[in-house]
Order: structure tokens, then sequence, then C-alpha cells
């Protein structure tokens, strides 16, 4: 069975911006999260420009294969993500102006 994760990134912030969870679970998450939105924001237009974030699920104890597929929904400016293998999904809200969006960094003209 898949989870559903709804997301808002600022929760997982201290008041510099950094992730606010030093160490253990809660800090695996946010980093998992944070580089759902690098690789989402810093490669638009799906060029590959960064790493797909692999799946953390761990279905009957075995590591997920799947790499998350994602993107910003144009209505609501929420990163969406699934994991095409296992169905692990969900959002990110208030990643825009955090130290991994990177749509500012994106120069290129398409």
């Amino acid at each position: 069975m898949s989870d559903t994760w709804i997301v808002d990134l600022r929760h997982y912030l201290n008041e510099y911006g950094a992730i606010a969870i030093s160490s253990g679970p809660g800090w695996r998450l946010a980093e998992y999260f944070t580089a759902i939105t690098q690789e989402t924001t810093g490669d638009p237009y799906g060029e590959h420009l960064y790493p797909k974030v692999p799946c953390r699920r761990r279905p009957n104890r075995k590591s997920c294969v799947g790499e998350i597929a994602s993107y910003i929904d144009p209505d609501d400016q929420q990163i969406v993500w699934i994991c095409p293998v296992c169905g692990d999904n969900g959002t990110i809200s208030g990643w825009q102006g955090t130290l991994w969006d990177l749509t500012r960094a994106d120069t290129t003209a398409h």
C-alpha cells in the first residue's frame, strides 16, 4: 500500500532556511522532500539535468526500484510527485524561495 504525503516544506526548516532537524528519520524525510524539490525545480523541461530521486519506500522490506516522477502543478504551484513502481506519492508546497528552489537558476530559454 502506498502513502500519500501532503508536505509544506517550510515546516522542516529553521529561521535561516536550512533543515531544522539535525539527524534521524525526520532529517532523512526532509532530505527526501528537498531532493524532490531540487530535481523538479532544476529540471522543469525534463532534460535530466539533475539525477532522479530514488523512491524511499521498502515494500515487503525490499527497496523499491522506482524513481520519482514529478512536476509543478500550474494551477496551485505545488510539486506533485509519484513513484511509478510502488505508487508512493504526494504534493509539496512552501518550496518557493527555499534553498532547494532552482527555478530562479533556470536561465535557459525554451
